[in-house]
């Protein structure tokens, strides 16, 4: 995804007269954010008011959007693989999702969202929204097999059956549909519990990697003798028998160890 950025500006000084507002590139650390905000934009606890004149996102940002909201979505966002940032603006566009706690809480739940991706033969090769649809359809369809077995694919009217689809069943986005049946709860978690979540991910990621270093550092330091370079070992034993007063026992052994090197 391409950098999300905000220009946001101190309200309390805008209707003064005075400019200080400047672009933002969000997702970065909340602290590093509340920084910038107090330093910069001169931001207080007794003047918190601020407002977003302009901004540069995939998606729309109200002008009173929650900051703090919105840099956390945009973390979230950047952490996804393509495919599943796809899916969730997909969703969020045909479920006119627009709040940045919303979508966070879209991104939490990707695995749930219900969605079906276009197969790359078709986003290559049919343009039209509905016969997209049309076709992805088809391919799944109980009749299917019969019409093609019967030769009849090529009068198969694929863009009609995909605006009758879209109508009743499904919505399309860019790359995928969403079933209009089945929602995710974009409610289902505040902004401290996905920051919490956030950073146990955080957290596993950072176990996962030690792990993972430290399992490679002890593959790569593995001491392995090197049994080629011995040919030949011998050792003899001498053992000598004699009796302690108390007619104790005891056993003295002499072990000579002769060792001889290959070449």
């Amino acid at each position: 995804m391409k950098d999300v950025k905000v220009y946001a500006q101190n309200l309390r000084s805008y209707n003064m007269g005075l400019d200080q507002g400047r672009w933002i590139t969000l997702g970065i650390e909340e602290q590093e954010l509340q920084k910038i905000l107090t330093e910069q934009l001169h931001l207080t606890e007794n003047h918190p008011d601020m407002a977003i004149f302009d901004y540069e996102a995939d998606f729309e940002i109200g002008e009173f959007e929650d900051i703090y909201e919105l840099n956390q979505a945009v973390a979230q966002l950047k952490q996804l693989p393509e495919q599943d940032y796809e899916k969730v603006m997909d969703y969020c566009e045909a479920r006119d999702i627009t709040s940045p706690l919303e979508i966070s809480n879209v991104c939490q739940q990707v695995d749930e969202v219900p969605y079906e991706r276009f197969p790359d033969w078709i986003n290559e090769n049919v343009k039209d929204p509905e016969e997209k649809l049309g076709y992805a359809l088809f391919e799944n369809n109980s009749l299917a097999p019969v019409i093609k077995a019967a030769g009849m694919e090529d009068y198969f009217d694929y863009k009609a059956y995909g605006r009758d689809e879209a109508i009743n069943s499904y919505d399309i986005g860019d790359h995928g549909f969403v079933n209009k049946r089945i929602s995710v709860d974009v409610e289902k978690y505040s902004y401290e519990e996905i920051k919490e979540m956030m950073k146990d991910q955080e957290n596993d990621l950072d176990q996962g990697q030690t792990f993972s270093t430290f399992q490679n550092y002890e593959e790569q330091n593995v001491w392995e003798p090197e049994q080629e370079n011995w040919s030949e070992t011998s050792a003899t034993y001498e053992q000598e028998n004699y009796t302690m007063p108390g007619n104790e026992s005891v056993i003295e052994e002499d072990i000579d160890l002769e060792i001889t090197m290959g070449d």
